[in-house]
C-alpha cells in the first residue's frame, strides 16, 4: 500500500476575521499518496489554489491540522518551512516566475544557492542535468527573454526538480501555453510522475487534468468531489495529434 505523504484535516483558511470574513477553505479532509498524479479544479474562489498554498507551506491554515510525511506541519520554526520548501517541495507557477535578463542556468541553480552543503561546481552540474532533463540542452545558456513560453516553463519545471523534491506543486503551469505546448509540458510532468515524484496541480483545463490520475473538485472551499482517473490520457499521443503525425 502506497505511503501515505499529505494528511490535512479539518482544515479551514479564513481570510479577514468578522464581519467581513471571507471564508476560502471550509473543513477539508484530504489524503494523498506517494507516486500520485493530482488535479484540484473548481471556480474561481472555489478554494483550490488556497488549498494549493497550504500544502504547498507557502500559507498556514486558520484552524485544522495538517501531517507532511507523519509529521505535523503545524506550529515548526519558519526556518524548518523553509527547508521543507526547498528541499522537499519544488514549484512551478503559471506565469513561470524567471529572473528576467538571466540565464536559464543562472535561474535553474537559484534553489540550491540555499543549501550551503553544495559546492558551485556541483551546482552548475545539477542544474545543467536538470535543464538537460527537460529538453533543454540547447537553451542551457539563453536568456529568459529569449525563450519561448514553452521553454521558459520548462525552465521553471527543471527548477523545481534541480533539488530533487519529493513533491512538486504546479498552479496553472498549463494556463499561458497553446495546446501543444501543453501537451509538451504535460508529457514532463507524467514522465515525473512516473519516476515515483508526487505531483499536485491546480487546473481549470478539463482536457489536461484528464492527463492526470485523480482529480479533485471545489466549491465555496470544500470538496465536492474526489475521482480516481482510471486511463488517463497520454500527453504524448495527444501531442503527436496535434501534429497531425
Amino acid at each position: 500500500m502506497a505511503k501515505c505523504i499529505i494528511d490535512i484535516q479539518n482544515v479551514s483558511k479564513v481570510f479577514n476575521p468578522g464581519e467581513n470574513e471571507v471564508r476560502a477553505l471550509n473543513d477539508v479532509s484530504l489524503k494523498i499518496n506517494a507516486g500520485e498524479f493530482v488535479s484540484l479544479m473548481g471556480a474561481s474562489g472555489s478554494g483550490k489554489s488556497t488549498l494549493l498554498n497550504i500544502l504547498g507551506c507557502l500559507d498556514q491554515p486558520t484552524s485544522g491540522k495538517y501531517l507532511l510525511d507523519g509529521k505535523e506541519v503545524n506550529g515548526i520554526s519558519k526556518s524548518a518551512i523553509s527547508l521543507i520548501r526547498n528541499r522537499t517541495f519544488g514549484f512551478v507557477f503559471q506565469s513561470y516566475n524567471l529572473l528576467p535578463k538571466t540565464t536559464a542556468l543562472e535561474n535553474v541553480e537559484l534553489p540550491l544557492l540555499y543549501n550551503s552543503e553544495i559546492s558551485k561546481t556541483d551546482r552548475r552540474k545539477k542544474a545543467e542535468a536538470a535543464l538537460i532533463s527537460v529538453g533543454l540542452a540547447e537553451r542551457i545558456y539563453h536568456k529568459t527573454n529569449e525563450l519561448s513560453g514553452g521553454q521558459q516553463q520548462r525552465v521553471a519545471i527543471a527548477r523545481a526538480l534541480v533539488n530533487e523534491p519529493e513533491v512538486i506543486f504546479a498552479d496553472e503551469p498549463t494556463g499561458n501555453l497553446d495546446s501543444k505546448t501543453s501537451y509538451q509540458v504535460m508529457e514532463l510532468f507524467q514522465n515525473l510522475n512516473d519516476k515515483g515524484i508526487l505531483i499536485v496541480m491546480v487546473t481549470h483545463e478539463p482536457d489536461i487534468v484528464e492527463m492526470s490520475k485523480r482529480k479533485i473538485i471545489l466549491h465555496d472551499g470544500k470538496i465536492i468531489e474526489d475521482i480516481k482517473i482510471l486511463n488517463p490520457k497520454n500527453a504524448h499521443e495527444l501531442f503527436l495529434a496535434a501534429e497531425g503525425k
